[in-house]
C-alpha cells in the first residue's frame, strides 16, 4: 500500500484519473480509507502547486509584457524627440521636401489627364512643369510688385493709422496732455531696439516671403524626382516584396493617395476661387494691392476657421485707411466675409463631402507646432501635412484608432 500511495503522487502532475481507472481496480481491496484519504490530500496539494506554478509564470510573462510596452513606448518617444529636431535643423531641405510631396499629389490631376491621351511619362513632366512654373513665375511678379507698392505707401497707411488712434482717443475724452504722459510714459519702460515700426515688420515679413520663394529651385529638384520615380514607385515594390505580398500594400498606397489626391487637388481649387473672388470684388471696390489680396486669402485658406478670419482682416484695414468711410468699409468687411462662409461652409462641403474633420484643437496644435518647426511656411504647410497624415492613418488598421482619436467627430 505505500508503494501504491507513493505511484498515486507521483502521477498527479498528470492530473488524469489514472487512480481511479488503475489503482482502484487492481488495488482497491488493499486500501483503506485512511490511505484513500492521503492520496486525495496529496492529489489536491499537486493540484495546487501546479496552479501556483502556471500563476507565477503568468505573473512573470505579465511583468515581461509590461516592461516590453515601456520600452516600446520610450523608443517612440525617443524616436519622435530627434525626428523633431532633424526636420527643425534640416528646414533648408525639408521645407521644399514637403511642398513638393504636397505637388505631386496636386500635378498628379494634370498629369493623369495627359496619360489618357498616351503621352510619354517625361513630356507629361515636362508639360506639366514649365507650365505650372511660367505660371507661378508671372503671378510672383505681380505679387512682388504689389509687394513693393505697399512698402512704399505704407508711410501714408501709417499717418492714417495714427490719425484714427487719436480720434479715437479723443472720443473717448483723453486730452493732447494726457495722450502725452500715457506716450512718455510708454517710452520710459520700453528701450528704442524693443520699438518696431510696422514698416520694419513689413518689410520683415515680405523679405520672409522672398525667402521662402527663394527655395523654389530646392522645390523644383525635388519634384522633377518625385514625379520621375511616381510610374516606377509600385513595379519596385513588386519586385521587393513579390506579387502576393505586394498586393495589400499596393491597394493600402492606392486608398491614401487617392484620398490625399482628392483632397488637396479640390481643397487648392476652392482655394483658388477664394482668392480670385477677393480680389475681384477688392477691385470693384477700388481697393488698392487687390491681386496681394486675394493670394493672401487663397494661402490662408488651408487653414480652417482662424485662416478665413485672418484674410478678411488686412483688406479691411486698408480699405478704412484708403477711403476714410466707416460705410464702405463695412460694406466691405461684410461681403469678404460672406464671400469666406459661403466658400467655407457650403461649396467646400458640397464639393469635397466629408472634408477635413479635424478637431479644432488639433487644427490650433498643427498650426503652433509647424510654426515653430518652419515659421511661416509651416503654417501655411501645417492643416495640409496633418490633413494627409490623417488620411494615411485612417486607410491602415494599426493607425486608425490615432486617426478617430484626432477626428473632429
Amino acid at each position: 500500500m505505500p508503494a501504491l500511495i507513493f505511484l498515486a503522487v507521483l502521477d498527479l502532475e498528470r492530473n488524469d484519473l489514472f487512480l481511479d481507472r488503475h489503482y482502484l481496480i487492481f488495488a482497491g481491496p488493499l486500501l483503506s480509507a485512511p490511505a484513500f484519504l492521503i492520496i486525495m490530500v496529496g492529489r489536491k496539494i499537486g493540484n495546487m502547486a501546479a496552479q501556483t506554478e502556471r500563476g507565477v509564470a503568468a505573473m512573470e510573462k505579465g511583468r515581461k509584457r509590461q516592461g516590453d510596452t515601456v520600452v516600446l513606448a520610450a523608443a517612440w518617444v525617443l524616436l519622435a524627440v530627434l525626428g523633431t529636431l532633424i526636420l527643425k535643423q534640416l528646414a533648408f531641405l525639408f521645407i521644399p521636401l514637403a511642398i513638393a510631396l504636397l505637388l505631386v499629389y496636386v500635378l498628379g490631376i494634370p498629369l493623369e489627364f495627359l496619360a489618357r491621351y498616351r503621352v510619354p511619362n517625361y513630356l507629361r513632366i515636362i508639360l506639366v512643369i514649365s507650365l505650372g512654373f511660367g505660371f507661378l513665375y508671372l503671378f510672383g511678379r505681380l505679387v512682388s510688385a504689389n509687394i513693393a507698392e505697399f512698402n512704399r505707401q505704407l508711410p501714408f497707411f501709417e499717418e492714417r493709422f495714427w490719425s484714427y488712434v487719436e480720434s479715437l482717443l479723443s472720443w473717448a475724452g483723453i486730452t493732447d496732455a494726457q495722450l502725452k504722459e500715457i506716450y512718455e510714459a510708454f517710452m520710459a519702460s520700453v528701450t528704442q531696439s524693443d520699438l518696431k515700426p510696422i514698416g520694419s515688420i513689413a518689410q520683415k515679413m515680405s523679405g520672409s516671403f522672398f525667402s521662402f520663394l527663394g527655395s523654389t529651385m530646392w522645390v523644383l529638384l525635388f519634384l522633377i524626382f518625385l514625379l520621375a520615380e511616381r510610374e516606377r514607385f509600385r513595379p519596385r515594390i513588386m519586385r521587393s516584396l513579390g506579387r502576393h505580398n505586394s498586393e495589400p500594400v499596393l491597394e493600402a498606397l492606392n486608398r491614401i493617395n487617392s484620398s490625399i489626391q482628392h483632397y488637396l487637388g479640390l481643397k487648392t481649387l476652392i482655394s483658388a476661387g477664394t482668392g480670385f473672388i477677393v480680389a475681384i470684388t477688392l477691385m470693384l471696390f477700388g481697393i488698392h494691392f487687390a491681386l496681394l489680396w486675394g493670394v493672401l486669402a487663397f494661402a490662408l485658406n488651408f487653414i480652417p476657421n482662424i485662416g478665413s478670419l485672418i484674410a478678411v482682416m488686412p483688406p479691411v484695414a486698408i480699405t478704412l485707411f484708403q477711403t476714410g468711410s466707416m460705410t464702405r468699409t463695412l460694406v466691405v468687411a461684410g461681403l469678404l466675409t460672406a464671400i469666406q462662409l459661403v466658400m467655407g461652409n457650403v461649396v467646400e462641403p458640397k464639393v469635397m463631402g466629408r472634408g477635413l474633420d479635424l478637431s479644432p484643437l488639433v487644427v490650433l496644435v498643427s498650426l503652433l507646432f509647424w510654426g515653430w518647426m518652419w515659421g511661416i511656411p509651416g503654417m501655411l504647410l501645417s492643416v495640409p501635412l496633418t490633413a494627409a497624415m490623417k488620411i494615411a492613418m485612417e486607410q491602415l488598421e494599426g493607425t486608425r484608432p490615432v486617426a478617430r482619436l484626432i477626428a473632429d467627430k
